[in-house]
């Protein structure tokens, strides 16, 4: 196998692993802004509803084959998307609020009922933050609200959350993308991924506490017009990519084993989105869903390992 790539390109063969299901569409849900998904024995689903910008979930237990009746929480609404992770045996939210632009967070054991929305009066956002949890630490991190800097905080129950940390040495456009796993030889490994500010590369960079990062990194070959999803699956030993393309709306992915060299992206001309998709672990594979472009319903696909 040839090692001439270029820095921050994978020599990994993409063959297998870009493989993805034929598209489903939800006909019964459709969301205003990127929706989010998270895996806690059953895969949940959450998003901005249409016509109104209260949060909707409904929860799988079969892998995504099938989808729970869409429920509202009339209690809650946002003006962007929604994040979501598991910790402690628990669902997390984060979202932007909708009448001011701290951000939201609340938690759950089934998907369905969640416990009251917590203001983190600290804290606020431009866009939608992200959620990552891994190993009994949950890491959040979103664009700022005066300025466009990454920010991030770590919490052990996704309620209480440490001081906000800003990354002086990175800014983006759109909210980031974040992901995590302890199956990292070094224990903990977390990947972020954004869309750069004064152009829409994509950037990526690791950490092993969710608060220090390594230096950023750009992704030469892709870009965006959102912010991109990352997840990480244990059973294939990969962090994936997928996001929204930048002169059309198709979706591509690529995919990397420690996060920071990456696979040439692939793009899946069969679907397109008017957000950026979200992605989760399920079983021995990864789930993805996305918002149309024509109109505002659900789509999912299951990639064919």
């Amino acid at each position: 196998m040839s090692t001439n790539v270029q820095p921050g390109i994978s020599a990994l063969p993409i063959a297998g692993l870009t493989n993805w299901s034929p598209q489903r569409e939800l006909t019964d849900r459709s969301t205003s802004s990127g929706p989010a998904l998270s895996l806690n024995g059953v895969l949940c689903m959450a998003w901005r509803g249409t016509g109104q910008n209260n949060i909707w979930v409904s929860v799988s237990s079969d892998n995504g084959a099938t989808w729970s009746p869409q429920k509202e929480l009339t209690d809650r609404a946002t003006r962007s998307n929604p994040a979501m992770c598991t910790i402690a045996g628990r669902f997390a939210m984060a979202w932007q609020g909708l009448d001011q632009s701290n951000i939201f967070v609340s938690t759950s054991t089934d998907g369905l009922n969640w416990t009251p929305q917590v203001e983190l009066r600290d804290r606020a956002t431009q866009s939608g933050p992200a959620l990552a949890g891994a190993g009994g630490l949950a890491v959040m991190a979103w664009r700022g609200l005066d300025q466009n800097n990454i920010f991030v905080a770590t919490s052990r129950d996704g309620i209480s959350w440490s001081p906000q940390v800003e990354l002086q040495d990175r800014a983006t456009q759109s909210g980031p993308g974040i992901t995590g796993t302890v199956q990292d030889p070094n224990g903990h490994k977390f990947v972020m991924a954004w869309r750069g500010l004064d152009q829409n590369n994509i950037f990526v960079s690791q950490s092993t506490d969710g608060i220090h990062w390594t230096p950023q990194q750009e992704l030469r070959d892709r870009a965006t017009t959102d912010n991109p999803a990352v997840t990480h699956s244990d059973s294939l030993g990969v962090f994936y990519m997928a996001w929204k393309g930048l002169d059309q709306k198709n979706i591509w992915v690529s995919y990397s084993q420690d996060g920071s060299s990456w696979t040439p992206q692939v793009e899946l001309e069969d679907r397109s989105t008017n957000s950026g998709p979200a992605l989760s672990p399920v079983g021995n594979t990864v789930y993805m869903i996305w918002r149309g472009s024509g109109q505002d319903n659900i789509w999912t696909s299951i990639l064919q390992s």
